[in-house]
C-alpha cells in the first residue's frame, strides 16, 4: 500500500505528539482498513518529517535567542538502556529540545543558544546557566519548595517562614499590578518589599554547608536575580513555563519506554521542538511541511 501526507502525518501526531508506542499505533491503525501500517512505516515517516522539520526548528531556536525572556529546564530520559538528558528552552510561543548524553555545562555548550541569549533567562539557579553572561531570575516555586522544608524540619528559624509571606506577597503585588496594566511597580510597594527582604541575614565566616546554609547564602548574595520579577515586568516569579514543557517529554517515557537509538531520541527532540511551538502559535496540529521551506502556517521564527 502506498500512504499519502495524511497518513504520514497522523502516523507522526500519534507516535511523537500523542506518545503512542509504534507497535499500539501500528495495532491501531489494523482497526482501519483504509490505513493498515507496520511499525517499519511509522518509523519511515518519523524519519521523512525530522528531516523536513529541520529547517523550521532553526528557526524556532534562532527566535529563542532574541527572545527578551527565556525558560530554560532539563529532564532525564532512557536512551538504549543508558541515562541521557534533554534539556529545554522555550517562551510562551516556542520551544526547543536537544538530546545529550551529558547534562550541565557540557550539554549547554553543545546546545548552543544561551551564549547567544539576549534577554533574560530563567531558571532553577544551576552553576551551568550562570556561567552565560545574559541576565539571570531564578525560579522562586523553587525557593518556596525550599523554605517550605526548611520550615517545617526547623521550627526554631523563623526567617524561612518570613521569607515564604514576603515571596509570596510579592508575587500578589506583581500580579495586581499588572492585572492593572501597570508598567512598574508603586514606588513604595517596591521599596517596601526590598526593605523587608534585606534583612535576610547572611552567614558569616567557615559554616556547615547545610541546606539551609546555602539557600541563605544564595538569596542574599543573589537577590537581584532572586527579585527580578519585581523589578522586570516580562520576568515570571517561576519557571514553569520551561516544567510544563518537559512533562510531555518526561512522559513519553511512562508510556513508551526508552527510546532504543540515539537517532530515535533526536528525531523525537526535533518534532516535539516543532509539535508545541506549532500548538502555541496555531490550532492545526496535522500541517504538512512542504520541501522545500516551512510549511505556509510554520511557527512564526521571530522574537516575541
Amino acid at each position: 500500500m502506498q500512504y499519502g501526507p495524511n497518513g504520514s502525518a497522523f502516523a507522526v501526531y500519534m507516535t511523537q505528539y500523542q506518545l503512542l508506542p509504534y507497535q499500539r499505533t501500528a495495532g491501531c491503525s489494523m482497526s482501519w482498513p483504509a490505513w493498515r501500517s507496520h511499525r517499519v512505516t511509522l518509523q519511515r515517516a518519523v524519519r521523512v518529517a525530522t528531516t523536513r522539520l529541520e529547517a523550521p526548528v532553526t528557526a524556532i531556536r534562532d527566535a529563542l535567542v532574541a527572545a527578551p525572556v527565556a525558560h530554560a529546564d532539563e529532564t532525564s530520559r532512557r536512551v538504549n538502556g543508558t541515562l541521557h538528558w534533554l534539556p529545554v528552552l522555550s517562551t510562551n510561543r516556542l520551544t526547543a529540545y536537544f538530546p545529550h548524553p551529558k547534562r550541565g555545562a557540557e550539554v549547554l555548550d553543545a546546545f548552543g543558544l544561551l551564549s547567544q541569549l539576549v534577554g533574560v533567562l530563567v531558571h532553577e539557579h544551576g552553576s551551568a546557566c550562570q556561567r552565560y553572561q545574559c541576565l539571570h531570575a531564578f525560579c522562586n516555586a523553587h525557593h518556596l519548595r525550599e523554605l517550605i522544608a526548611i520550615a517545617e524540619r526547623s521550627p526554631s528559624q523563623p526567617w524561612a517562614t518570613d521569607m515564604i509571606t514576603l515571596l509570596c506577597q510579592a508575587n500578589a503585588v506583581v500580579g495586581e499590578a499588572q492585572a492593572q496594566d501597570l508598567e512598574t511597580l508603586p514606588a513604595s510597594n517596591g521599596e517596601q518589599l526590598w526593605t523587608r527582604y534585606d534583612p535576610v541575614p547572611a552567614p558569616a565566616g567557615r559554616v556547615k554547608q547545610s541546606p539551609a546554609c546555602n539557600l541563605i547564602r544564595r538569596l542574599h548574595e543573589r537577590r537581584n536575580e532572586v527579585l527580578r520579577f519585581l523589578t522586570d515586568r516580562r520576568v515570571p516569579f517561576d519557571n514553569n513555563q520551561a516544567e510544563r514543557d518537559l512533562r510531555m517529554p518526561k512522559l513519553k517515557q511512562k508510556a513508551s519506554g526508552c527510546f532504543r537509538s540515539d537517532t530515535g531520541a533526536g528525531d523525537f527532540a526535533i518534532i516535539r521542538s516543532y509539535l508545541p511551538t506549532l500548538r502555541k502559535q496555531s490550532d492545526d496540529q496535522l500541517a504538512r511541511p512542504d520541501l522545500p521551506g516551512p510549511p505556509p502556517n510554520a511557527p512564526i521564527g521571530v522574537a516575541e
